[in-house]
């Protein structure tokens, strides 16, 4: 009976550990060459704590990430290049590129930490 009481805490003890939150930010660009407007929106990405990013979607024709003071931390043409990027906890925005057809764009980035 004692035996069977220790394997249980054991067992509860090991499913207690820390694990990995994540976090998604998005970055929206849409150009209007006939107005000469842009329109830019997405929920960032905001990191309490140092992580890595693990997944990035969209973003054909790459992006760059920009901390809150409006400096470039990293940029990408090719997208998934940015998987496993380390980042320290903050705020940032990602800004999609766009291409000279495609005036609209958008990129979805996931970060563990």
């Amino acid at each position: 009976m004692r035996l069977a009481g220790a394997v249980v805490l054991g067992i509860s003890l090991v499913g207690g550990t820390a694990q990995a939150a994540e976090v998604t930010g998005t970055g929206t660009l849409v150009m209007k060459d006939k107005y000469h407007t842009q329109t830019e929106w997405g929920s960032g990405l905001s990191l309490p704590r140092a992580g890595k990013i693990t997944r990035v979607m969209d973003g054909t024709y790459g992006f760059a990430i920009r901390n809150a003071k409006g400096e470039e931390v990293a940029n990408f043409l090719d997208p998934q290049q940015a998987v496993g990027l380390k980042l320290a906890a903050g705020n940032y925005v990602l800004d999609p590129y766009v291409c000279t057809r495609h005036r609209h764009h958008h990129v979805e980035v996931t970060a563990e930490y």
